[in-house]
């Protein structure tokens, strides 16, 4: 059951290009890192919590190993696919965005896989002892898309919950 506005291929346009700005974003960060930045090399951009270090990843997503960089290439692969399949049956513009948001980024490291067999990372966030993984735009547009699928699940699943009490 669908709440709210629900769109038309045509009207999802915008959505397409929001992914589009995302994978050129991705893209020219990396390429501006790898110009620039020796690998291995770290620059401080806000104090000692947010850094730029140049790395090179051929594994999954944060560092996890699953058999090297073309199990990896093919997951990912995999995935790209499956989001175009949910932004090709979205309906809603909330999900669209969030989908866009992952798509976008899914394309930017996909790029990356299947040109190097590997992702350039190159945001690194330490406070105090604690050191997340360092990542890059994609990345960062991938999680804030999963986040607004989470939402957008969360409100649906309330919504028919609630029609669902009331019958």
């Amino acid at each position: 059951m669908d709440r709210g506005i629900t769109l038309r291929n045509k009207q999802k346009l915008p959505f397409l290009f929001i992914s589009i700005v995302i994978l050129v974003l991705d893209q020219i960060t990396k390429k501006m890192i790898v110009s620039t930045m020796w690998l291995g090399e770290s620059q401080r951009i806000i104090g000692d919590v947010v850094r730029f270090t140049y790395v090179r990843n051929p594994n999954s997503v944060f560092g996890l190993h699953f058999g090297g960089p073309i199990v990896s290439t093919a997951l990912t692969i995999v995935a790209f696919l499956f989001v175009v399949y949910l932004f090709i049956v979205a309906k809603t513009p909330i999900f669209l965005t969030a989908i866009s948001f992952i798509m976008g980024g899914a394309l930017g490291n996909l790029i990356d896989r299947v040109i190097y067999m590997e992702v350039v990372d190159f945001i690194e966030i330490v406070v105090g002892r604690f050191r997340w993984y360092t990542f890059n735009v994609a990345d960062s547009f991938v999680s804030i898309g999963i986040v607004l699928v989470l939402i957008h699940w969360f409100i649906e699943t309330r919504h028919v919950n609630s029609h669902s009490n009331s019958l």
